[in-house]
């Protein structure tokens, strides 16, 4: 079975300083692009003082989520919301669905960039973080364009991020439907 882990937000602020320092710092990036909704708390964690933007493009199983069912996620024992997770996890990697085009309108502020990070929270199918990177890749031609997340949850997402600090493993984290309160 898969592992699950919660980050709170020092031990989050702690990985992505980790993961700035010893993976995405040769880098260099000119521009930090955070896909929303996790990943623009990520993205503010690295490199904060460089320019931020911000796209969001969520998969349909994101928005599913109503309040009602975080409510009731928040108070399962931990348990029952890791084999949770862990059942949604195997989902997701059996019925990923097709890579659908970013058709939103990328941030002004990558317009001139030499080198773009696009940052999430994790990567699961990859469909997600694929998308937006094509699309910046399609648009600035000439940047360089890596990814960058604190997890790639699953075994063969269709795009692995450049710079990642866990792999197989899924994190709780302080923004997930599932923390205590």
């Amino acid at each position: 079975m898969k592992k699950v882990i919660t980050l709170d937000s020092k031990a989050l602020r702690d990985t992505c300083l980790r993961l700035e320092a010893e993976c995405i710092r040769p880098f260099e990036p000119d521009v930090v692009l955070g896909i929303e909704s996790g990943g623009r708390n990520v993205a503010d964690m690295l490199f904060p003082s460089l320019p931020h933007c911000y796209v969001a493009l969520r998969r349909p199983s994101t928005r599913g989520k109503g309040r009602v069912v975080k409510c009731l996620l928040r108070h399962l024992p931990r348990v029952v919301a890791d084999w949770l997770r862990v059942a949604e996890s195997s989902y997701l990697e059996r019925h990923a669905p097709a890579t659908a085009p970013f058709t939103g309108e990328l941030p002004p502020e990558l317009a001139g960039a030499k080198r773009i990070l696009v940052a999430d929270d994790a990567v699961d199918s990859g469909n997600t973080m694929l998308a937006v990177v094509n699309a910046v890749k399609n648009k600035y031609p000439d940047a360089r364009v890596a990814a960058a997340a604190v997890v790639v949850t699953t075994e063969a997402p269709v795009i692995r991020p450049d710079f990642y600090m866990f792999d197989n493993l899924l994190i709780r984290f302080p923004w997930s439907a599932d923390v205590k309160k």
